[in-house]
């Protein structure tokens, strides 16, 4: 959850710098918001599957 909590204070942050940024720090904070947007839905969805893995590692 450490990892999610930093992703969002990264988020927060970048969001800010696009705001007040030209074009070109809009699109180098777009492009990070991107991933760790990306990053935060696979962290998601791996949470959603550990019960299902779980039960595949250790029949």
């Amino acid at each position: 959850d450490s990892q999610r909590s930093e992703h969002l204070r990264m988020m927060r942050i970048l969001t800010d710098r696009k705001r007040k940024g030209d074009l070109a720090d809009q699109l180098i904070c777009d492009h990070a918001l991107f991933h760790l947007e990306a990053d935060l839905r696979w962290l998601e969805l791996t949470a959603a599957r550990l019960g299902q893995l779980a039960k595949v590692v250790a029949p």
